[in-house]
């Protein structure tokens, strides 16, 4: 046998090394990473488990090329998840329910806000309902969770949606921006927004947190098709979801500062405010669809859309993907 030469014996040993490397490797790093898109409405509190979970790899771990795509207004997100813009949409409870009904392919797979995490912010000088009819109030949208806000804040205030100008402004950045120029009296906001306008003088007239009691917010949707066709990258999906939630909870510091980063925020007492607000009363530890909250979805749009009362929740949802995790012990798993 003949001797090697010391280049021989060094190109061996990376060969070996290499491929001891690549046994090593979690099988999903041998994978093509798997390209979903996931849209959202909101620079907001909302976005930021998911947003913590993309800027920490969690998704890669998992085998996903996540993009985030901002799409202005939760209407407008329930017809990007219909059309197949998005994959998944981050979407109000209430426009998606209200195209369910109507019978676009669109089902709940989960939930990140089974709250309506909204305060109804005005000027220093409104106290009183009185003081409130005839004002100006921003939304989002008409049919988002803004919109149902509003009318929880008014009609809390013993006064009719009528009695006020609930105007269509778009994201919070535009609704702040007509607050602080004098173009609106109101607005329907939440932290961090919330507290930085108190900041600059203006009062929190209504939380619409515990008045609307188990009207839900955001969940995450797609379409019943797609969801069949990757039943796989649905549920790892909602893995790496879950890890970043858990992550987001038991790293404060530091899911702050990427949520800071994220809204153009400061590190200060009001994103810690905001962020122990969240984690103790918005997101939850399993990101289920809430079926009482879509339920009481259905009981308010029978008022205008008939067909709604001769639906179920359970008709609208499909989370099989977090009944599996769940019944393989994943989320007990994320506690050790």
């Amino acid at each position: 046998m003949t001797k090697m030469s010391r280049r021989q014996i060094c190109a061996a040993g990376l060969a070996a090394g290499l491929a001891a490397a690549l046994l090593a490797t979690p099988s999903f790093a041998q994978e093509k990473l798997i390209p979903l898109k996931v849209g959202y409405d909101g620079y907001s509190m909302t976005t930021a488990p998911i947003n913590y979970a993309l800027k920490k790899g969690i998704f890669k771990k998992y085998g996903i090329d996540l993009t985030l795509v901002y799409v202005d207004g939760g209407p407008t997100l329930t017809q990007a998840v219909i059309g197949g813009s998005v994959d998944i949409g981050q979407n109000g409870y209430t426009s998606a329910t209200a195209a369910a009904v109507n019978g676009a392919d669109i089902v709940f797979i989960g939930g990140i806000s089974n709250k309506l995490p909204f305060q109804l912010v005005v000027k220093a000088d409104i106290k009183t309902a009185a003081d409130l009819k005839g004002k100006k109030i921003a939304i989002s949208r008409y049919g988002s969770s803004t919109d149902t806000a509003a009318t929880f804040a008014v009609e809390k205030m013993g006064l009719k949606r009528s009695d006020v100008a609930i105007l269509q402004l778009g994201g919070e950045g535009t609704r702040t921006a007509a607050m602080l120029s004098g173009q609106i009296d109101a607005s329907l906001e939440q932290y961090p927004r919330t507290a930085e306008l108190e900041e600059q003088g203006y009062r929190v007239m209504i939380d619409v947190t515990p008045v609307a009691g188990d009207y839900p917010n955001t969940a995450y949707v797609s379409r019943r098709v797609y969801i069949d066709k990757n039943p796989e990258l649905v549920k790892k999906f909602f893995m790496a979801v879950s890890e970043g939630i858990h992550a987001f909870k038991t790293n404060k510091l530091e899911a702050e500062k990427e949520t800071a980063d994220f809204l153009k925020l400061k590190v200060d007492n009001i994103m810690d405010k905001t962020y122990d607000r969240y984690t103790k009363d918005i997101f939850p530890d399993v990101p289920e669809a809430s079926l009482p909250g879509i339920q009481i979805v259905l009981d308010e749009l029978k008022a205008k859309t008939p067909i709604a009362g001769n639906f179920k929740p359970e008709q609208l949802v499909d989370m099989r993907a977090l009944q599996q995790l769940k019944a393989e012990g994943f989320f007990e798993k994320l506690k050790k």
